[in-house]
This record gives structure tokens, C-alpha cells and sequence, in this order.
């Protein structure tokens, strides 16, 4: 009998003479350990059987304390979390072994992780790459395997991913040079000429802003009319000094969009013109009854039907 997914490695079940179910562990050595008949309660006493495993194997490299993480982790219900965790914990594992898995007290800062995430295509976000591997520290400091605090900072791109999303709305509304601005700021333009030098002028600031303007109130319109009401409070929230200073930000790559964001296709207009097609043509259909003919007995005794056989349809 194949073992169930939904419960971690080594768990086991027994159904006992009055159907109750009894949780077990079966260790390495073939021994088992009663987990008791609680599901909640079985699932703690198996985790803290894991631990105590892992403080006696003491890992002292950061690929040991990953696997030591996982086979300490309970398996996930939804499949797209545990896929997430999965793919994180894979780029933190390429990460080490091509960096000759350090021992866990000569690990620096992210800085390192950055600068190997631009130069490689990876399939979870660097930023929760970094949580899962401060989430793997914590792990290592309840358990007493280290003794500082995680190296690496704490790091967020979903605010400035969505900040570069309403930006990419407004750069399709915009004019020059608000438009020049916009596409070197999201690598839309291979032209080295448009960048804004280093000291902005107020002046250059200031048209930059009214342009913003203009653009953010035609973006708006055209959000509205394609369905994506989500994306307004965030283009409403863009500012030229914000944008300015994110131009120059170590982690413009990272957070830049993997696409382009097409509004040209009035996704709302749309559906409302299906809608009312469909209404005028239900009003249009006319209701048919069925109508069944009598069967008539012939001379010879044999069952006749007039015309057809059966049912007719008949329009009303």
C-alpha cells in the first residue's frame, strides 16, 4: 500500500478494533514511536522527534542546515505553497553549492545572493529566496545551532514591483520626456541618451511631474475600461521624486517586470456588449411546446402514426 503525501516521512497509521485511528512514527532503526490518536497532537510529537534528531546531527554548513530544515518541515496542504517552497529552497541550495557551502558562521550578507541572482534566471523571486533563508536561521536559532542573528536583511519587493507595474501603465499614456523617462527606468529603450543627469534641476522635476499628471488621469480612464481597478490606487500613488531615486536603487533589476501590461483591449466595454447581446437574442427565442399525436389502430390491427412518428416540434 503506497504511504499517504499528506503526512510526514515515517508517519504512520493503524486502525485499531473500534475503528479509532492510532498515529505511529517508524524510526530509522525500525523501531516505532506511538504519536498518539490526535492528528494535531501526532503531527508536534513528530516535529519534535525531527529536532531532536537534528540537535544531535549539529549541521555546521548551510546545505546541511537546509536539509535539517526540511526534514523537520511539515508537509503543506496547498500545493502551490509547497511548490513555492520547493523552488526557494532550491535556488538557496544552488546558491551555496556554487559558493563551496560555507560554514554557517562565515556567511555574510545578502549582498553576495544578490549579485548572483542578477547573473543567473531562477524560478522563485530573490526577495523570497532571502525569507525562506532567514526562516531557516530562526529554525537554527530555536534550535541553539547558532548563536547570532540572521546575516541577512530582511527584503521586500512587492512594493516596488508594484510601484514599476503603475509605472509601465502610465509610460503607455505618457509624453516626452516623461515617456524617455519611463522606458529607461523599465529597460523598454536600448538608448544610452535619455537618461537624466545625476543632480536633477528642479525645472527638469517639475515637468516630469505635470507629464505624470496628465498621463496618470488618461491611464486611469483606460484601467477603468479594461478591468483592472487594481492598478488605480497604485498609479494614483506615483511621484517623479519616488522614481527618481528608485532610477538609481541597487535593486531595479531584481524588481523590474517580467512583462508588458496591454490596457488597449477594453475588457470591460467587452463583456458588456456580450452581455446585452445575449440578453436581446434570449428575448428573441420563441418557446416551443411538444405536441404527441394519437395513435390510430388500421383495419389490419396494426399501430399507426399520422405524419411523423413520435413527437413533433412546433413553433408557437
Amino acid at each position: 500500500m503506497p504511504r499517504r503525501t499528506d503526512r510526514p516521512a515515517g508517519m504512520r497509521a493503524r486502525r485499531g478494533r473500534k475503528g479509532v485511528l492510532t498515529y505511529y512514527l517508524v524510526r530509522q532503526d525500525g523501531s516505532k514511536l506511538v504519536l498518539g490518536q490526535n492528528l494535531e497532537l501526532a503531527y508536534a510529537r513528530w516535529v519534535q522527534e525531527q529536532r531532536s534528531l537534528v540537535q544531535l546531527a549539529r549541521p555546521t554548513t548551510a546545505i546541511e542546515l537546509l536539509g535539517c530544515f526540511e526534514q523537520c518541515a511539515l508537509p503543506l496542504s496547498s500545493e502551490q505553497a509547497a511548490a513555492r517552497r520547493r523552488a526557494e529552497l532550491t535556488t538557496l541550495r544552488a546558491f551555496f553549492t556554487e559558493h563551496d557551502d560555507p560554514a554557517l558562521e562565515s556567511i555574510a550578507g545578502e549582498e553576495l545572493f544578490l549579485a548572483w541572482y542578477r547573473n543567473d534566471s531562477r524560478s522563485s523571486p530573490s526577495d523570497t529566496a532571502i525569507r525562506m533563508f532567514r526562516l531557516v536561521w530562526m529554525f537554527a536559532l530555536q534550535l541553539e545551532i547558532v548563536k547570532s542573528n540572521c546575516p541577512w536583511k530582511t527584503f521586500d519587493l512587492r512594493k516596488i514591483q508594484l510601484k514599476l507595474e503603475a509605472a509601465d501603465v502610465v509610460c503607455q499614456f505618457a509624453s516626452p520626456p516623461l515617456k524617455e523617462f519611463l522606458e529607461e527606468l523599465l529597460c523598454k529603450t536600448t538608448r544610452t541618451s535619455v537618461k537624466p543627469p545625476s543632480d536633477v534641476k528642479p525645472e527638469y522635476s517639475e515637468r516630469l511631474q505635470v507629464e505624470l499628471t496628465l498621463a496618470i488621469s488618461r491611464a486611469v480612464v483606460m484601467l477603468r475600461k479594461c478591468g483592472r481597478p487594481d492598478l488605480i490606487a497604485p498609479v494614483h500613488q506615483l511621484k517623479v521624486d519616488e522614481l527618481l531615486l528608485l532610477r538609481n536603487s541597487s535593486v531595479l533589476e531584481l524588481a523590474r517586470p517580467p512583462g508588458a501590461i496591454f490596457l488597449d483591449h477594453q475588457r470591460t466595454e467587452v463583456l458588456a456588449s456580450l452581455r446585452t447581446e445575449t440578453n436581446a437574442s434570449g428575448h428573441q427565442t420563441k418557446p416551443r411546446t411538444l405536441q404527441r399525436f394519437n395513435r390510430t389502430a388500421s383495419p389490419e390491427g396494426d399501430s399507426q402514426f399520422p405524419g411523423s412518428v413520435g413527437f413533433t416540434v412546433e413553433e408557437q
